[in-house]
């Protein structure tokens, strides 16, 4: 069903060989491990994540979100609408259950919250880009698939005053991710002066504070 393949579509991803490692590369992990997160550490163990299981919830969540995929709200899903029986058996259960309804609406907000294009610098950075398009792709059919299930012509059309405050900060916000993605440019792929990479490390956190906070989304 709609659920299982949701569920196998993201296993498929995360799952993967090499992963973990991919996403401590195209994310700012190590440094938001450096952060107070609630009262327990970033990771379980030290130095990169081997697996999922070394990762808490709040940095999986939070590094996605400075990214601008925001991959934990939405992954998954349009595989899992796209092996539906039909798109009207999905408008009615849209239209008829509200648990139906909650989870695209939360899927639209994250996905309203996306920005595929410096999303897409971001996962270059990981240097696979068999993990860059399997996440753009699934971002396209997600996108696509809620919207026809929705009715909506644009993301959050039925949520004006949200919609109106994504479209307000999002200039700024952006700036801040350009800002952020170079800084991890040169930490990831180039070979900084310990002085030059003590000012990147302080820039990125200070543009960490900044996308939070515009974003609204800290996991």
């Amino acid at each position: 069903g709609v659920a299982r393949a949701s569920e196998e579509a993201y296993r498929a991803l995360t799952e993967a060989p090499g992963f973990p490692e991919w996403f401590a590369l195209v994310s700012p992990l190590e440094e938001i491990g450096s952060l107070r997160l609630g009262s327990r550490p970033a990771r379980r163990g030290l130095g990169a994540p081997r697996s999922l299981d070394d990762l808490r919830a709040i940095p999986w969540v939070f590094a996605w979100a400075q990214t601008r995929v925001n991959l934990p709200g939405w992954y998954g899903i349009g595989t899992g609408l796209a092996a539906a029986d039909s798109l009207e058996e999905l408008q009615a259960a849209y239209a008829e259950w509200p648990l139906f309804n909650s989870l695209l609406d939360n899927a639209e907000m994250s996905l309203a919250k996306t920005d595929r294009s410096i999303a897409a610098r971001y996962l270059a950075l990981g240097g696979r880009d068999d993990f860059a398009e399997q996440v753009l792709e699934e971002y396209d059919r997600t996108r696509r698939l809620v919207l026809k299930v929705t009715g909506h012509k644009r993301l959050l059309e039925n949520r004006k005053v949200l919609s109106r405050a994504v479209q307000l900060r999002d200039p700024y916000v952006d700036a801040l991710s350009h800002l952020q993605l170079r800084a991890l440019t040169v930490l990831r792929t180039g070979d900084p002066s310990d002085h030059e990479r003590d000012r990147l490390s302080t820039l990125l956190l200070l543009s960490v504070n900044g996308v939070a906070a515009g974003l609204q989304n800290t996991g």
